[in-house]
C-alpha cells in the first residue's frame, strides 16, 4: 500500500489518481481540506503535531510513503519562516523517522527552488543554494530525510496541471484563467524553468518506485524555456493569440520573496534509468488540454469536501 500526503493539493491529488490507475492500493492524507476519492481511503492528519506521523504510519503500515504535503506559497513562507520550517522540515523528519520504524520506503518530493538560479542547468549533485525561505526549508527537508533514512528517494521537479483547489491554480491554469476572462497575461522573460505536467510526473515517479530506486533524481520537462514563452504556449494550445501574453520581468513584479532566475533541471540520470526522453512542453500541454476535454477536472473537483 502507498500512503500519499498532501492529497488536497495539486501534486498529491493527481498522484493519487495516477497510483490508482497503476493498480496500487492507496491511502491519502489531508490536513485541512477534506478529500474523498472513489477508490481510496482518506484520513485527516496534522503532520506538524509531534506524534501525528508515528500514529498515522503505525495504524496504516504502508509499504511506501510519498510525502507531497508542503508549504509551497513562496511569499507566505518568507513571511512565516517558523511555520514553513515546521511544515517543510520538522514534519518531513518525523515522517522519515516513522517510515524507518515500520520498514516503509520513503519518497520526498522536492523542488528546483533549492538552487540559486545562477548556474543552471542543474544536476542532482550540484550544491543547493536557495535564495528564499521556501527553498531553504525544502533543501533542509532533503537533508533531514537523508539523515534519518539514507535509502530514501528524493525527487526534484517543477510541475503544472489541473488543481483540485480552485484557490491554488498551477501556473498553466492561472494563465488560462486570465485568458478566458479576456485579460492580458504577464509572463516573466527573465525566469527559465523546465516544467512538467503533474500527470506525466506521477507516471514517471511510480515507475521509479517500481524499480526500487534510491537517491536524488530530477524529473522535469525536457525543454527549458522562459515563463513568458510557456504562457504563450499555453495560450496557443487553447486557441488564444500568443500576443495576449505580455512580456514582464521578475524585478518589475510585486512578489515579495526573492526568486531564482534560472533553474532548469538536468534529467540525464532519470532518462538513463527509464531508457527514454521525458515529455517536452508540447506533449505536456497536449495532454493537459486533453484531460480537461475528457472531464478530468470535473473528476478532481468531485473529490472535494463532504
Amino acid at each position: 500500500m502507498i500512503l500519499i500526503t498532501g492529497v488536497s493539493g495539486l501534486l498529491g491529488a493527481n498522484l493519487l489518481f495516477a497510483a490508482e490507475g497503476h493498480g496500487y492500493e492507496v491511502t491519502g492524507v489531508y490536513r485541512q481540506h477534506a478529500m474523498h476519492f472513489p477508490a481510496a481511503e482518506t484520513v485527516r492528519a496534522d503532520l506538524t503535531r509531534p506524534d501525528a506521523a508515528s500514529d498515522l504510519l503505525q495504524s496504516r503500515k504502508p509499504e511506501w510513503v510519498i510525502h507531497c504535503a508542503a508549504a509551497t506559497d513562496v511569499d507566505w513562507c518568507e513571511d512565516h519562516p517558523k511555520d514553513a520550517l515546521k511544515t517543510n522540515v520538522d514534519a518531513t523528519r518525523r515522517l522519515a523517522v516513522a517510515s524507518r520504524s515500520i520498514g516503509a520506503r520513503f519518497v520526498y518530493i522536492s523542488t528546483d527552488a533549492v538552487f540559486d538560479g545562477k548556474g543552471g542547468p542543474y544536476g542532482e549533485g550540484d550544491p543547493s543554494r536557495p535564495v528564499n525561505v521556501y527553498g531553504e526549508t525544502k533543501a533542509e527537508g532533503e537533508r533531514a530525510t537523508r539523515a534519518e533514512l539514507p535509502q530514501c528517494l528524493i525527487v526534484r521537479t517543477n510541475i503544472y496541471g489541473w488543481s483540485v483547489q480552485e484557490a491554488k491554480p498551477s501556473l498553466a491554469e492561472w494563465v488560462l484563467g486570465q485568458l478566458e476572462t479576456g485579460s492580458r497575461v504577464p509572463g516573466f522573460q527573465d525566469v527559465v524553468f523546465t516544467p512538467i505536467l503533474v500527470n506525466d510526473f506521477g507516471d514517471i515517479l511510480l515507475e521509479l518506485l517500481d524499480r526500487g530506486l534510491e537517491g536524488i533524481y530530477h524529473v522535469a520537462g525536457s525543454e527549458a524555456l522562459t515563463k513568458y514563452r510557456f504562457a504563450q504556449r499555453v495560450a496557443a494550445r487553447f486557441g488564444y493569440p500568443e500576443d495576449a501574453v505580455l512580456p514582464a520581468t521578475l524585478g518589475g513584479s510585486k512578489l515579495r520573496a526573492p526568486r531564482p532566475r534560472s533553474t532548469p533541471l538536468r534529467t540525464d540520470l532519470v532518462r538513463k534509468v527509464l531508457g527514454r526522453d521525458l515529455p517536452d512542453v508540447s506533449m505536456g500541454l497536449m495532454r493537459f488540454k486533453q484531460l480537461r476535454d475528457e472531464g478530468y477536472l470535473d473528476k478532481l473537483k468531485a473529490c472535494r469536501g463532504g
